[in-house]
């Protein structure tokens, strides 16, 4: 592993990981941003008669954000739900190839959501479309954050990929 660590792929990796790292932080962040945003609802509901009228608004949007954005973090610490039962039977290269598998049929399926979302991204981004609530909030602002986390998720992904051929080279 020290070798794959020293090339290029490995040096890639390394950075992916720590931006990674960062943009987890910033998921971390968006879930105490919503546990305020909650607090001060439920305090001028009860107590002053009225509401920031976005509640409900915001917090999906920083919900969708802190997912996408802390989604290569997640992979990267091996934090997402798999199915180990055909790992556990398999030796290490065998391992090692459903890993890769599983990595691009993943990035596959991520690159058709990427691009269906970036799609709506851009026709929102172009003519300037506001949601429909109080805030009028431009759309393309929280969508961006989507973007940018799944993007993000897909290059992680692909360097995953490279990293399996590479040690797989080496083997």
């Amino acid at each position: 592993m020290t070798e794959i660590r020293t090339s290029f792929i490995g040096r890639i990796d390394r950075a992916m990981t720590r931006l990674g790292r960062w943009l987890s932080w910033v998921s971390a962040a968006l879930i105490v941003y919503m546990l305020v945003h909650i607090t001060v609802e439920i305090v001028l509901r009860a107590f002053f008669d009225t509401s920031t009228f976005v509640l409900e608004e915001f917090v999906g949007y920083a919900l969708g954000a802190m997912i996408f954005l802390a989604l290569a973090a997640t992979h990267t610490e091996d934090r997402l739900i798999r199915v180990n039962l055909l790992k556990n039977i398999l030796g290490p290269r065998g391992r090692e190839i459903a890993d890769a598998f599983a990595n691009l049929a993943a990035m596959a399926a991520c690159l058709l959501l990427f691009g269906a979302l970036y799609n709506i991204f851009s026709r929102n981004w172009r003519f300037g479309i506001t949601s429909s609530s109080f805030a009028e909030t431009p759309l393309w602002i929280p969508q961006s954050l989507i973007i940018v986390g799944l993007g993000f998720y897909i290059l992680r992904l692909a360097i995953n990929v490279l990293l399996h051929a590479e040690k797989s080279l080496k083997a």
